[in-house]
């Protein structure tokens, strides 16, 4: 995950990679970790939707250099070329962040459904 991905301990739920794994030994213990996995889902909510948004703008960015990039092989004549091999040996880093954006919002929608899923399986203990 990036460096803004990083999520908070918590007392009775560790999460490794993307799995979500409980430990409690009590009915009370259940219910804290219950109230703590149901603040981590409003955590996790609100880091996609932050990351939903950086990907919007990188994705907008990606798609302005390309526009940007075409026109200029468009462009003919002496000074049009010299710029095309001057800015042919430039790193171009402008759409390298959407597809790491994309992934960590994979990961994150994945961890928040490990999330939910944890959050039913201790309910339905507490009913029993």
């Amino acid at each position: 995950m990036g460096v803004g991905m990083q999520l908070r301990d918590m007392r009775y739920a560790t999460i490794e990679g993307t799995e979500v794994a409980v430990k409690v030994a009590s009915p009370v213990e259940a219910k804290s970790a219950i109230k703590e996995l149901r603040h981590k889902k409003k955590e996790i909510d609100l880091l996609k939707k932050r990351l939903a948004k950086e990907l919007t703008r990188a994705r907008a960015r990606a798609e302005k250099a390309e526009r940007e990039a075409e026109r200029k092989r468009r462009q003919t004549g002496l000074f049009a070329m010299l710029r095309r091999v001057s800015t042919a040996f430039r790193s171009s880093k402008v759409g390298e962040d959407v597809p790491k954006l994309e992934s960590d919002l994979e990961r994150l929608e994945e961890i928040a459904l490990n999330v939910d899923s944890c959050i039913i399986q201790l309910e339905g203990k507490l009913l029993n």
